[in-house]
């Protein structure tokens, strides 16, 4: 992955959040570098970002790192 900065995530994840085709206990899985906005997100959630990356937020899901 290779980011350019500045992702703003908040909008997705509120459209995921309300869609009434998304299932209402379905995780939702980020895929970031890590330059993006401080995130809400009500349900279940994970992050997968590249190896070296933090989020710029104490995330409440897990991270998971790729090479």
């Amino acid at each position: 992955m290779r980011g350019r900065g500045g992702t703003i995530l908040q909008p997705g994840v509120r459209l995921l959040e309300r869609a009434d085709d998304f299932p209402p206990d379905g995780p939702i899985l980020l895929i970031t570098d890590g330059e993006c906005d401080v995130l809400r997100i009500r349900r279940e959630h994970a992050f997968l970002i590249p190896q070296g990356a933090a989020l710029p937020f104490r995330p409440r899901g897990p991270v998971f790192h790729l090479k």
